[in-house]
């Protein structure tokens, strides 16, 4: 009987002994396994295992830098020291408690095919800033930010102030680099249109080079008038309107990591609808007209046809071709609204506009008048004096 007991004792120590081996494993794997998917914090360490600097995160070159002001004061320095047509393509950031450290990627003017890279450093706390050309480099995130430098020292000709960079810089920024793209890149800009948008608006690349062919003094006499901008959960949005009344939709997610819409109706963003919502009745009708303008200017005869009322195009335009020619030879090449009377009759509103071929005093001038039904949300149908 003792024996027996003495078996069962030594039975349950095993298995216990078993239990806690399972449990330590599994434990560890667990605890591996997390750290892997986390970003480890590690002590920087010198070749003769001191401790340097602060602890950073091992992911150090992994943070792009998005800040306008950061990016382009850095891009000034560099400019200044460096090469005045030097132009910061990218960069990476690492923080730490005295010393800001920046990867830089460029390129001198409009040679993008070779590289040059620097580590720029900044002391904030006495306004001084280094930088040193990277050799030998073949990407942004290869270069190494970890430093064990605690303090710059000021030479008399190293000093640092950021330059403030808002949102209407970062507009004019854009619209300005957009139009140099159409204008001798338009393959480049090509891509860089919204993919959906592409898609509805320029199918072909045929397609988007008559739209330039077509449209190339406007965009070279645009500039910005209005903007507006908001940041989203993944990239911030720029609404930008130029003084042909043209709207613009940029949707950045790095300084120069953006994609752009031409209009504002092919694709109707957010911003457009809750902005639309708010206005009245005939701010909505002079909207409505105004996105009409841009449709026959930009020769997006498809679009405007479609805001077209069913009567209408059965009584005068029973295919698109007959009203493209007729919008070719009975509107302006480029139509600018100068004066709009509205006036509501019964379910529609009845706009007399006065348009314009320009903007100077010897621009000529034009009267037309539009019907226009208003629907559901941003919907609309149009029609117009037929002479």
């Amino acid at each position: 009987m003792k024996d027996s007991k003495k078996i069962i004792v030594i039975i349950c120590i095993i298995l216990v002994l078993i239990i806690c081996v399972i449990c330590g494993v599994l434990l560890y794997l667990s605890t591996n396994k997390d750290n892997g998917n986390a970003n480890e914090l590690q002590q920087l360490t010198d070749e003769n295992g001191n401790p340097i600097g602060d602890t950073v995160n091992v992911e150090y070159s992994k943070e792009r830098l998005n800040d306008p002001t950061r990016f382009f004061s850095v891009e000034k320095y560099i400019q200044y020291n460096y090469n005045e047509n030097f132009v910061a393509e990218d960069m990476n950031v690492l923080y730490s408690e005295r010393i800001t450290s920046y990867a830089v990627q460029g390129r001198i003017g409009d040679n993008s095919e070779n590289k040059v890279y620097f580590i720029f450093r900044v002391d904030p706390q006495n306004g001084t800033y280094s930088m040193e050309e990277q050799n030998n480099v073949n990407s942004l995130d290869s270069i190494d930010l970890r430093t064990d430098i605690t303090e710059i020292n000021n030479t008399g000709n190293n000093t640092f102030e950021y330059t403030t960079v808002n949102s209407e810089q970062m507009c004019r920024i854009y619209l300005n680099d957009y139009k140099d793209k159409e204008l001798n890149n338009p393959e480049e800009a090509y891509s860089m249109l919204d993919d959906e948008y592409k898609k509805i608006r320029f199918p072909t690349y045929e397609d988007f080079q008559e739209y330039i062919n077509e449209y190339r003094n406007i965009i070279q006499n645009s500039v910005l008038t209005s903007y507006y901008s908001e940041i989203k959960d993944d990239y911030t949005e720029y609404i930008l309107v130029d003084n042909y009344n043209n709207s613009y939709t940029v949707r950045s997610t790095g300084i120069w990591d953006y994609k752009i819409m031409l209009d504002n109706y092919t694709i109707k963003v957010d911003t457009y609808d809750e902005e639309y919502s708010k206005l009245d009745d005939n701010e909505k009708v002079q909207a409505n007209v105004h996105i009409f303008l841009q449709m026959i200017n930009t020769k997006d005869y498809a679009h405007a046809y479609e805001k077209l009322s069913d009567g209408f195009k059965s009584n005068y335009f029973n295919t698109l071709e007959s009203f493209e020619d007729y919008i070719k030879n009975n509107w302006f090449s480029y139509n600018i609204l100068a004066d709009i009377d509205i006036s509501e009759e019964a379910n529609s509103y009845v706009c007399d506009v006065t348009l314009r071929d320009g903007a100077g005093r010897a621009a000529n001038q034009t009267n037309k008048t539009i019907i226009m039904q208003l629907r559901e949300g941003t919907d609309y149908v149009m029609s117009f004096t037929v002479e």
